[in-house]
């Protein structure tokens, strides 16, 4: 603790009276992030209880804040976000996704931008999810009948093929088709390559381009066939189409056929693995708790009419549906951890405090979704929490409860990632019996940027 004083009892001076673990040399606090038994954000949660609302962290010779306060977490996503940008992962993700993606551009023109352009933004979105059901009942029935199908003879990797089935379905919703396994291998192969470089622990070695010759393959295909597809569907746009792609020809800004292309390409990266995380959060929870399960599908039966018909008003009426997602969302958020950097040029008031230039922040909702004194026993899982008003007073963007993060910079697609989630799982238990010890170690594990729970088998049965 000396040494580490007198190298950079200066850069600690701005935080003089906030509370936090003692560092070492010469790794500070980085250790308890690289701790191979806990993930960042339950280290994030762990602080809040031993610390309080803001904790002093050292990563190396650095100074980080982590916020587990609501009110200070308001400021930096909401009131004065403009005096914060993203740092780490932009440099991670630019060879991935590139700089001109909505997900890693910070605020300025750029940001402006990309979001007035985003599909998203242009599309009336209550009218364009009205549009997605049949076709996404469809893709998500074919899933499952293979899933009982291969349930006869081994068990289904909900990590793996929950990805599979949301890449399919966001497939169909963006670009009105499906793609086959080599296309999801490609999309596999940019996702891991930004995961590295995510969690590289030398960011030094994020100034050097990916090595692997088949990441740039990958990269080449995935991109280059999108940007065909595009061409293909401008030369005579359908504006009876559902998809993503027709409706933005018709109703969105013009375009090139590279930016478009780019633009729907990068949504999968925002959507199938939270939506794949999501899914297979509520599963688990369902299974550990049968009573809720059986409540639930009673419930889709009775207000939805069986697994057909439905129109977007009953799907999002189900009020069972919303509620078990919700408390799933709360339980094990997808996205638990958000970071953020005050801006370069200008100290930044943060409530009582003022950071210095480019100070690091570790944002959770991880601590506060199970916060004792807002959510009564809220280590139950209990759907009927959200009921009597409380889902009113706590709406998605909310102090404790922000699954898709808060303010201008929270997910675009938050409203078609609920919708999904809700007919996803919907149509999953209408049309089988999902069989999942609940024995089963719910493993936490961090994949690009989002919380996957790794290792859950399952075994799916015609329903009857």
């Amino acid at each position: 603790m000396g040494l580490f004083n007198l190298l950079h009892g200066r850069k600690a001076r701005p935080f003089k009276g906030i509370p936090g673990p003692t560092p070492s040399f010469p790794m500070g606090n980085a250790g308890e992030f690289l701790d191979k038994m806990r993930q960042p954000w339950e280290v994030c949660s762990d602080f809040a209880h031993e610390f309080g609302g803001v904790t002093l962290v050292w990563m190396a010779g650095q100074p980080a804040l982590i916020l587990n306060d609501p009110d200070l977490i308001g400021e930096v996503l909401e009131s004065n976000w403009t005096s914060y940008y993203k740092d780490a992962p932009c440099k991670a993700l630019a060879p991935v996704i590139t700089r001109r993606s909505l997900f890693i551009t910070n605020y300025g023109k750029g940001w402006s931008k990309a979001r007035e352009e985003n599909a998203f933004s242009v599309l009336n979105q209550q009218q364009f999810l009205s549009q997605q059901i049949e076709p996404l009942q469809t893709v998500i029935k074919r899933d499952v009948e293979q899933f009982i199908d291969r349930s006869k003879s081994s068990d289904i990797d909900l990590y793996w093929d929950t990805q599979k089935l949301s890449f399919h379905a966001f497939s169909q919703v963006f670009w009105g088709q499906t793609f086959g396994d080599q296309v999801f291998d490609w999309f596999q192969n940019l996702a891991r390559t930004g995961d590295w470089r995510m969690q590289c622990k030398v960011p030094p070695l994020l100034n050097i381009p990916p090595v692997r010759p088949s990441f740039y393959t990958s990269r080449s295909k995935w991109y280059l066939m999108f940007e065909r597809l595009v061409k293909e569907a401008r030369k005579n746009p359908d504006a009876s189409a559902p998809d993503m792609l027709n409706q933005a020809l018709v109703h969105g800004p013009q375009l090139s056929d590279a930016v478009l292309a780019e633009a729907l390409a990068t949504n999968f990266f925002g959507g199938v693995f939270s939506g794949s995380s999501t899914i297979n959060t509520a599963l688990y929870l369902l299974a550990k708790h049968p009573n809720e399960s059986e409540k639930l599908v009673a419930a889709l039966k009775a207000d939805l009419g069986g697994e057909d018909g439905y129109d977007l008003e009953t799907l999002l009426g189900c009020k069972q549906l919303d509620f078990v997602l919700r408390e799933a969302m709360r339980y094990y958020p997808a996205v638990p951890l958000y970071l953020r950097n005050s801006v370069k040029d200008r100290e930044v008031k943060l409530g009582n405090h003022t950071l210095p230039p480019n100070t690091m922040l570790f944002i959770s909702n991880y601590y506060l979704h199970k916060f004792s004194h807002h959510w009564p026993e809220s280590e139950k899982f209990d759907p009927s929490r959200w009921d009597k008003g409380v889902a009113e007073e706590n709406p998605f963007a909310s102090g404790h409860f922000f699954p898709y993060g808060r303010g201008p910079r929270a997910c675009i697609g938050q409203e078609y990632g609920i919708f999904y989630t809700k007919i996803a799982l919907a149509t999953l238990l209408l049309n089988s019996n999902v069989e999942l010890d609940p024995s089963q170690k719910f493993n936490q594990h961090f994949f690009f940027g989002v919380m996957m729970p790794k290792g859950l088998k399952a075994k799916f049965h015609a329903p009857g």
